[in-house]
């Protein structure tokens, strides 16, 4: 990396994370009710067989494999990060994160010829709309599916051309521990995000931490791992369904955010990055914090990832998706 773009590189990612620590009701009532007599149900065999969440994921998944998860993503372990302990406000204590809240189900890195902005999973021929088909499917025949009660997907739109989402897909197992029933400070953080009509107090609320785990040592200073808010750098929009609320980061919104992504991308091939997701605890209710899923992204190379046409699907035209070719 030369000078020149070392400098330009850590002079936007200090704009985009400009501080030291970033100091739908209709619906719930379904997702209650699953968590209440239906979410043993809808579970498969090989999801209460699958691992933690920190660990690998149920490779034989059809949801994982219906379109086959993206070779270059996996999960890994979310204790080595830190997150803001229960007394944060009053002595700024870190203490390491624990488990992840969810677990890792699939990720998918595509390109596309037009961006999808009401996100991947309305579509009809990605992994959610899919899950969901298989599942009216299998109970019509008394069987369990491999859709989980809810889905948490975090889609970063990324500058282009050529044009790319980056879609992770995360499952929420236990109801209660995004409904407030179970009684956690994380579990009343993630009522209000998830299911309350309030998009400021979401954009106030999503955080990210970045890191490069491996790579140019340049690139790993420039970005540092200092948490997001990312409401507060660039457009974030919330699509809901019953079973899913898709996040939609939009990188092309912010040209610092633009410059930065452009940056990293034309490293990828080199760097593995590692990305945590979790709901910032404003005070002492919603603390302490807890990440709910991580990400790491090894070598990826942008000329082997799956593509989507999409030109007019949000007119309600079907994609047609041509073949993917990754190697991990």
């Amino acid at each position: 990396m030369s000078l020149e773009h070392e400098e330009e590189f850590h002079n936007c990612f200090e704009a985009l994370t400009d501080s030291p620590e970033s100091s739908p009701s209709s619906s719930f009532s379904l997702k209650k009710s699953l968590n209440d007599d239906g979410c043993s149900s809808i579970r498969t065999a090989s999801f209460s067989q699958s691992t933690s969440s920190n660990g690998a994921f149920d490779e034989d998944s059809p949801i994982a494999n219906v379109p086959k998860t993206c070779g270059y993503c996996s999960t890994f372990d979310a204790g080595t990060f830190r997150v803001r302990g229960k007394n944060y406000k009053r002595d700024k204590m870190k203490f390491e994160a624990g488990p992840s809240l969810f677990r890792y189900l699939a990720s998918d890195i595509v390109q596309v010829d037009d961006y999808v902005r009401t996100g991947f999973c309305k579509l009809p021929n990605e992994r959610i709309q899919l899950a969901l088909e298989r599942e009216k499917e299998m109970h019509s025949k008394g069987l369990p599916s491999d859709m989980p009660p809810y889905v948490v997907a975090v889609n970063i739109i990324m500058p282009g051309p050529p044009c790319y989402h980056m879609v992770y897909y995360y499952a929420v197992d236990d109801m209660s521990t995004i409904d407030g029933t179970d009684g956690t400070p994380s579990s009343r953080l993630a009522r209000k995000f998830f299911f309350e009509e309030d998009d400021e107090f979401r954009n106030d609320t999503f955080k990210l931490i970045p890191r490069i785990a491996k790579g140019n040592i340049f690139v790993k200073k420039a970005v540092g791992t200092t948490p997001t808010i990312l409401g507060r750098k660039i457009d974030v929009k919330y699509e809901f369904g019953d079973r899913f609320c898709e996040i939609i980061c939009d990188a092309t919104s912010s040209q610092v955010a633009n410059k930065v992504c452009t940056l990293v991308n034309s490293y990828a091939k080199s760097l593995v990055v590692e990305m945590a997701f979790l709901l910032e605890g404003h005070d002492i209710t919603m603390l302490p914090e807890r990440i709910f899923g991580c990400i790491r992204l090894t070598h990826v190379d942008f000329s082997k990832i799956r593509v989507v046409r999409t030109k007019n699907i949000e007119n309600g035209e079907e994609e047609d998706r041509s073949d993917e070719s990754t190697s991990s």
